[in-house]
């Protein structure tokens, strides 16, 4: 006998989307505080010749401390409703639009009084020198420029993951465990958060962003926003996953496996081969074609006939990353993953591939902040 669980309907109040905006206040932060650029070596290493951008990111608004953030960029990006824009010639002019009407009396509970005022002084200092509101989108242009391509083909997956969590709280998971809390504000603020989002008093946004770990915290009016990191090592495992993918896509067809099952156990040339199996030669030479093309059969002419042979080495180097992709973190211990490692030959499994996920920085303010 089946019975059908029940599921207690939520209120339209969680949302979810990739945000331009917030993944670049992420960059500008790592630009401008050299702590985070040692953290995050894989998103320092695009100011790696331009340490002049990293200065001019720091000193842009004259504090020359690494606790600048641009967090004004993303409250004007929220006042011209593009903080989920993706495309950044439409945020760029939404910015500038805002300048001049974004209020000067915002009340954000997710900035103390010293923060709010910060924030509150540049727009003044911008609505009244369009030379400046000029300098700061050229520098805003020129920190995302190296990496809009790689964002944009990675929208995707940003999306997919802004998906996930709304998913997750329509199945009746708490805000409390969706929401990671990475400063003491929000903390203090998660029981009305919480209240206000179940009561729909309160609409809940969460930006699944790439270049940030899991935490950051915006709260406007009527209005939380919560930043959930993507990471780029979700990408990059994508991308080792999409080729093992392929080689195990060559043997998934079961003549194939049979032919590279011959060809380890003894060289053959394709006459052979089609003999063997009864197969028309082109046939046999199709299936060849796919697995010299995944690397796992080499050649070699031997007096002018061209013998083929299983690559132990390549099979073998598939096998350890199989097991990489599907065993790892299932409870295996750090001397098994360094043993698949070693058989995984020419496999790139180096601790410089991956990014933190789980790192807190030292703050209290509305910037990036990671938990």
């Amino acid at each position: 006998m089946f019975t059908e669980e029940t599921v207690t309907p939520r209120l339209a109040s969680v949302t979810a989307s990739p945000s331009l905006a917030c993944d670049l206040s992420w960059l500008l932060s790592v630009a401008a505080r050299p702590s985070m650029q040692a953290r995050y070596p894989q998103l320092a290493e695009m100011f790696n010749g331009r340490e002049d951008l990293a200065d001019c990111v720091r000193g842009f608004w004259g504090e020359g401390s690494e606790e600048t953030c641009f967090t004004e960029m993303q409250i004007l990006a929220h006042h011209a409703g593009a903080l989920d824009e993706t495309d950044p010639d439409v945020l760029w002019q939404a910015i500038e639009s805002a300048v001049a009407t974004v209020p000067l009396d915002l009340d954000m509970p997710s900035e103390d009084p010293a923060e709010r005022e910060t924030y509150l002084e540049r727009f003044r200092q911008l609505r009244e020198s369009p030379e400046l509101v000029r300098a700061y989108l050229d520098l805003l242009k020129e920190v995302w420029a190296p990496v809009d391509d790689m964002w944009q083909q990675a929208l995707p997956v940003i999306a997919e993951a802004g998906r996930h969590v709304v998913a997750q709280y329509e199945r009746g998971r708490s805000l409390e465990v969706l929401i990671p809390v990475g400063c003491d504000i929000l903390r203090d603020r998660m029981p009305a958060i919480v209240s206000g989002v179940e009561s729909g008093q309160l609409e809940l946004h969460f930006v699944p962003c790439l270049f940030f770990g899991t935490s950051m915290y915006l709260e406007f009016p009527g209005l939380v926003m919560i930043g959930t990191g993507v990471g780029q090592g979700d990408i990059v495992a994508r991308a080792r996953t999409e080729s093992v993918a392929k080689r195990l896509k060559a043997v998934a067809e079961p003549t194939r496996l049979a032919l590279l099952h011959s060809l380890a156990t003894a060289p053959s040339t394709v006459g052979e081969l089609a003999m063997l199996f009864r197969l028309a030669q082109p046939t046999v030479s199709m299936h060849v074609k796919v697995l010299r093309q995944s690397g796992l059969v080499r050649s070699e002419r031997v007096g002018g006939r061209l013998r083929l042979t299983a690559d132990p080495a390549a099979v073998e180097a598939l096998l350890g990353e199989v097991r990489l992709a599907v065993l790892r973190g299932a409870g295996r211990d750090q001397e098994a993953d360094a043993a698949d490692a070693a058989a995984a030959a020419g496999a790139n499994t180096t601790g410089s591939d991956r990014t933190p996920a789980t790192v807190v920085e030292s703050t209290r303010s509305g910037g990036p902040v990671t938990a």
